[in-house]
């Protein structure tokens, strides 16, 4: 008889938590990895690893086409432009999260002058704890409105293939600060200034830029003959990721940074739980 009743018991309790609809959610639960569906049509169309010619964007008019034919040459594409890089495509897909190959996607376009770029990454990284990286990879894009958000961009790229594991605390980091100077600029001076270059993104005259300052974390920092180098890449790899940013932007019909597309689906409101949510 007292097994009748705890077996009654138990099916009450299981139909209460049926009818209360309460189930764990990414943004409080304890970490636990979601099982996907298949990933669709709409992922991985930008991923240099998994495709050999990516979408391009900017069209020729019919009469500029042909043209290009009779002259025996063939349209712009980014994946020929940049192969003379050696990274080129880390540049053009940086994974920071999980195997490139992977067959789920999540695409997070930032824009570093965007205050709103620091919460959106956030929930990514949040959502990552319940991703696993066989299955679902997180690949970064930026176009900053201010320049100084290339460098920051370049580094992390410089970062996802020279220190693994190490971009997505970058981020994390670049994104904060970026915001924390702003607003102990708007704080000092009353104004804040365009981030164009290192020494924009400072309060006072003794301030060390963000980046300068971070390569100094690093275990192993980059020593310091090699920070010019370093700082000089970022550069010109980031500008490489903001074209493939303002590519994508386009194709998915992403209107304005910061945005989260996964599986080739732009996300209303990113969230944790709208990401993990997605990829089931």
């Amino acid at each position: 008889m007292p097994g009748c009743l705890a077996a009654i018991l138990c099916l009450v309790l299981s139909v209460a938590g049926c009818v209360s609809g309460k189930t764990a959610d990414p943004d409080t639960a304890a970490p636990k990895r979601v099982a996907t569906s298949s990933a669709g049509s709409g992922a991985n169309v930008f991923n240099p690893y998994m495709n050999a010619a990516l979408p391009n964007t900017r069209r020729l008019s019919d009469a500029g086409e042909q043209i290009i034919r009779h002259l025996g040459a063939s349209a712009h594409r980014i994946e020929g432009e940049a192969a003379y890089r050696r990274r080129w495509r880390e540049e053009l897909y940086p994974v920071v999260f999980g195997d490139p190959r992977a067959p789920h996607e999540i695409l997070v376009l930032l824009d570093f002058a965007e205050e709103r770029s620091e919460k959106i990454w956030q929930a990514v990284v949040e959502a990552a704890r319940f991703l696993s990286p066989t299955q679902t990879k997180i690949v970064v894009l930026a176009n900053s409105r201010e320049n100084y958000g290339t460098d920051l961009m370049g580094f992390a790229i410089w970062l996802s293939y020279s220190r693994p594991g190490e971009a997505m605390p970058w981020l994390s980091h670049a994104l904060a600060r970026w915001n924390a100077v702003k607003a102990e600029q708007k704080r000092v001076r009353g104004r804040v200034a365009p981030f164009n270059n290192e020494y924009d993104a400072t309060t006072r005259p003794g301030d060390y830029p963000i980046l300068y300052t971070y390569m100094e974390k690093l275990r192993p920092p980059v020593p310091p003959e090699e920070e010019l180098a370093v700082s000089k890449y970022c550069y010109d790899a980031g500008n490489v990721n903001l074209y493939q940013a303002m590519q994508a932007s386009t194709y998915y019909g992403v209107k304005s940074l910061p945005a989260v597309v996964v599986d080739g689906n732009p996300l209303a409101s990113p969230s944790a739980g709208t990401i993990v949510r997605a990829l089931r």
